[in-house]
């Protein structure tokens, strides 16, 4: 067995360094942020590799560069105690992994012809879509001037991701869908919390949740990423393509 694509193994890794950071931000325990928060992009990365690597495609490249842009936002996000302007690069960082994740949904639309499940998906975009203008515009009224733009062109990348991810309905094995979009949901919910408790007002449990729903959201992206290339039809299908 191959140690760098078990799931349970990967999994129990992910979630040890998840509980270490939620701990060290609780409890201002920065030398434990600063060791658990890296690894957990570190795992979920190397475990989606060693997965998908003899896969290869477009999709797969983009769900990885996303991760690596999400290591390089926790990063900065990690040390932003020190110096408010590492919040802007996080924002950056974060940004281009919205922009990856958008990207890579979108290829798997474009690969898969058809109008299938139109409906489901537009209700699905038309809620995303309402939630993103209702919240962008509520938390835009109250940040400061210098912000507008960075925190707008970042509300807008976000529910973009969310939008492409409830596109994927009929275009992918169902537990696919599910798992990518419920994942981009509650990324748009840790970013929801982490907005209001800097800028409108303070959260108490921002602290934890904020860590939880970002980490609960990354795992499940990256599984749903993983059940699409994986799945036996979709590897009939890429095979016949290169026939």
């Amino acid at each position: 067995m191959d140690i760098r694509k078990n799931h349970l193994l990967n999994g129990a890794l992910y979630a040890l360094a998840t509980v270490g950071t939620i701990v060290g931000e609780v409890r201002d325990l920065h030398a434990l942020v600063y060791v658990c928060k890296p690894v957990m992009m570190v795992v979920l990365s190397s475990w989606f590799y060693f997965n998908s690597r003899r896969v290869g495609d477009r999709f797969t490249l983009l769900v990885q560069v996303g991760l690596f842009f999400s290591l390089m936002g926790d990063i900065a996000l990690m040390v932003q105690h020190t110096d408010e302007f590492y919040f802007l690069i996080g924002l950056g960082a974060f940004l281009l992994a919205q922009i990856c994740y958008t990207l890579a949904f979108a290829q798997n639309i474009a690969d898969v012809p058809g109008g299938q499940g139109l409906l489901v998906s537009s209700a699905l975009v038309a809620l995303v879509i309402a939630y993103g203008a209702a919240f962008g515009s509520t938390l835009l009224k109250d940040i400061d001037a210098n912000l507008l733009l960075p925190v707008g062109v970042y509300a807008v990348a976000i529910t973009l991701m969310g939008a492409a991810a409830a596109l994927r309905f009929g275009r992918t094995f169902l537990p696919s869908f599910i798992l990518v979009f419920i994942g981009a949901a509650l990324f748009i919910t840790s970013d929801s919390i982490l907005a209001t408790s800097r800028f409108i007002r303070p959260v108490e449990h921002a602290s934890w949740s904020v860590i939880l729903t970002y980490a609960v959201a990354q795992y499940l992206i990256v599984r749903g990423c993983l059940m699409h290339v994986l799945d036996p039809e979709e590897i009939r299908r890429r095979a016949t393509l290169r026939a």
